[in-house]
């Protein structure tokens, strides 16, 4: 945890994090962005890093409140560099990532010494470094697991995720529309079991969605949650 910071607000963040020009952010984007979204009195709260290398990166809490019951983790730099789309694939170079917690996750930069409480943040940090040294891309129905195939921490159950298009939030946030007409899509990071990451390999993620729509899957990430394919 000690090449993170933790600032109180996303505009205090913003003044130190312009400055730091050798390494490519997406934080102006995704400042603009979220200012037509969230006012003033929303808490916005930055995981900010300090060291940085190929790009910077960040993640933007935004809190839950009494009309919406679930927290908001949005990743921010992984679109300050495009991805190596492949030619005949039909989708954005840029992208970010996020994760629904609810609103009980202890979302405190003091209980990230616990895996139990971190390991999303972990997970979307590694996500967002990804496609640029490996030269490849993430988009819709890609799954990311360990290459042993370990759980994210100890008894989660949870090895994986899989990117989808969000339920809750609506294509006008999900959507980042740049000044060069092009675009930073958002995708939702949804945790799989190992079962439904075999599941999903072996028949596609539109077969898995009608799995997590018989049993009621949400997008708020639910812990213990029900196994789709056991």
């Amino acid at each position: 945890m000690g090449i993170f910071s933790f600032f109180n607000n996303k505009k205090q963040a913003s003044h130190i994090r312009y400055s730091k020009d050798n390494i490519p952010n997406s934080v102006k984007a995704i400042d603009l962005h979220l200012d037509r979204f969230f006012d003033k009195k929303e808490d916005i709260v930055v995981l900010d890093e300090i060291e940085s290398k190929t790009i910077h990166r960040d993640i933007y809490i935004i809190k839950a409140n009494q009309e919406r019951p679930f927290h908001i983790l949005l990743s921010c730099g992984m679109s300050a560099l495009p991805m190596e789309i492949p030619d005949d694939i039909e989708s954005s170079e840029f992208c970010e990532v996020m994760m629904l917690l609810p609103k009980d996750w202890n979302i405190e930069y003091e209980s990230f010494s616990d895996e139990k409480n971190y390991w999303p943040f972990r997970l979307m940090k590694e996500l967002m470094i990804l496609p640029h040294p490996n030269e490849t891309w993430l988009g819709y129905g890609h799954t990311y697991t360990y290459e042993d195939s370990e759980e994210y921490t100890e008894g989660l159950g949870f090895n994986s995720v899989i990117l989808l298009s969000s339920m809750e939030l609506s294509s006008e946030f999900t959507e980042i529309k740049l000044n060069n007409n092009k675009v930073i899509d958002i995708y939702t990071l949804i945790p799989l079991y190992k079962e439904e990451l075999r599941y999903k390999k072996e028949n596609g993620t539109t077969k898995l969605l009608e799995k997590f729509d018989d049993f009621n899957i949400e997008e708020i990430i639910k812990v213990g949650r029900k196994n789709v394919c056991i």
